[in-house]
């Protein structure tokens, strides 16, 4: 049972047992007094263990609300033909925008909040130094075993092994 069932079977049990007092007004006022202040306090715990849960559940829902807010979607290129929610991030031409409701309509727009835009293009630099000549081509070395083909470059360099034999296989209609 919960807190306020239990205080309700005490009081219950506590009121077949008052006897008021027997004699004159005084008897019956102290009475009434006591129940008065037993009542005050039974209430005074009634709405406290009431509160504390309201409150519990307030701030539980809050966070709910709050952590549903804060989610950002990033949807990539914006189009007309998509639906948007509040809080999809979208880039139209070199920008990004937020939605900042549920059906933002189109974007940019009163209902999109720009996030970042891409700046203006800046100053040409000096120019740099001039770099090594790349190596020129002076060989193929050809293995007809394996049918590959490496690259011999300037100065002894190999270059990748290529695989040539999907260019000497024979197609299925070729063989029939």
């Amino acid at each position: 049972m919960s807190d306020i069932e239990d205080r309700l079977l005490e009081l219950e049990r506590r009121a077949t047992r008052i006897l008021p007092a027997r004699e004159g007004a005084d008897g019956w006022a102290n009475f009434v007094e006591s129940r008065v202040q037993e009542e005050s306090e039974f209430l005074r715990d009634v709405v406290a263990h009431a509160l504390a849960g309201f409150r519990n559940d307030l701030i539980d829902e809050c966070k709910v609300l709050i952590q549903q807010a804060l989610v950002q979607r990033v949807r990539g290129t914006f189009s007309e033909k998509e639906t948007y929610a509040a809080n999809d991030v979208v880039a139209p031409n070199g920008a990004s925008f937020i939605a900042r409701r549920d059906n933002p309509g189109a974007c940019p727009g009163p209902h999109w909040q720009m996030v970042a835009a891409q700046g203006r293009r800046g100053a040409i630099g000096p120019r740099g130094e001039r770099g090594e000549a790349a190596p020129k081509l002076e060989k193929w070395i050809v293995d007809r075993s394996t049918l590959t083909a490496t690259p011999v470059y300037s100065g002894g360099i190999f270059g990748p092994t290529l695989d040539l034999s999907e260019l000497f296989s024979q197609s299925p209609s070729e063989t029939t």
